[in-house]
């Protein structure tokens, strides 16, 4: 079920009023059950999405889960999943949701309000994009055995939607601000995507874009040792690819003692810097140190040096 080689992770089978389509709102699907679907940790599936008006929920939510309410999405998954288990740990249950007619899993149905997406997105002040994205992410989770029933299930659920939210780079307001913490947070995070079976020394990185987006890097090395990639310039490729070409800071940590970026790291980041970049260094038991990338590059040759504008 985890075969990387299956792509996209999941597909939309549509089935909908076309008028009550937003642009766009497909391909947003597919992207956002994708990110979903990575971070489970599974592959090869689709899903159905419906979408209705708010009397139509309504009914829907009456007729099947005998609740008289109109609400803003509903899932209704295809597999049983054990108490405390989900799809990641569930591939006999998914096998039997296996569709020969599709060639993959059938994880459910989705069906979404989008009147009540639109007035939810005006009410909370995001975007139309943003508020479906995590509509989807929701109803996404939910066929993937997650709830939200207790504290506990809520907590882990909501942290899954963020982590998909990330990934698709959609974001809240609230959330545009990164604050130091967070970065700190996702650079410990993304060691867990390090591949250093040479050195053992896993290093880790978050950098900050300067219209608010964050992107995570990690090093992998090589047999060949100089096609190995630090975990700064893994996270500067992952920002170009996503259109982000200025970055204003950048979080880097190991497992312990501090990772200080090595030469050519920082000039790949002079590249890129918006102003003077700050370089903060630290871990999880490490106290976070912050210098200025001026301090660690200075006297640097830039693009300024050879009259080029900014892209």
């Amino acid at each position: 079920m985890t075969e990387e080689g299956k792509f996209p992770r999941c597909l939309i089978e549509k089935i909908d009023d076309q008028a009550l389509a937003p642009d766009g709102f497909f391909e947003l699907a597919e992207e956002v059950s994708n990110a979903c679907l990575k971070i489970e940790g599974i592959s090869g599936a689709y899903v159905s999405v419906t979408l209705v008006t708010g009397g139509e929920i309504r009914k829907i939510n009456r007729e099947m889960r005998n609740v008289d309410k109109e609400t803003d999405v509903l899932s209704f998954p295809s597999v049983s999943y054990a108490p405390g288990k989900t799809a990641r740990t569930s591939e006999k249950r998914l096998k039997k949701a296996y569709d020969p007619s599709v060639g993959r899993i059938f994880l459910g149905d989705i069906v979404l309000n989008t009147q009540r997406a639109m007035e939810q997105a005006e009410e909370y002040g995001h975007s139309l994009k943003r508020e479906l994205g995590y509509l989807t992410a929701h109803a996404m989770f939910h066929l993937c055995g997650y709830d939200h029933m207790t504290e506990e299930e809520k907590t882990v659920m909501r942290d899954m939607e963020k982590r998909a939210m990330r990934e698709i780079q959609l974001y809240r307001k609230e959330e545009a601000a990164v604050t130091d913490e967070k970065m700190q947070a996702l650079a410990i995070e993304a060691l867990e995507y390090s591949y250093s079976p040479y050195s053992r020394f896993r290093v880790g990185a978050c950098l900050l874009s300067d219209d608010g987006r964050t992107f995570q890097g990690a090093n992998f090395e090589n047999a060949s040792y100089g096609a190995t990639i630090c975990a700064e310039r893994c996270a500067v490729s992952n920002a170009l690819m996503a259109g982000a070409r200025k970055f204003t800071k950048i979080a880097i940590t190991t497992d312990e003692g501090y990772a200080w970026p090595c030469g050519i790291c920082r000039q790949v980041l002079n590249e890129f810097k918006k102003g003077d970049m700050i370089v903060m260094v630290g871990g999880k038991n490490t106290p976070w140190k912050t210098k200025m990338l001026s301090e660690l590059l200075p006297e640097s040759f830039g693009p300024e040096d050879l009259d080029i504008q900014e892209v």
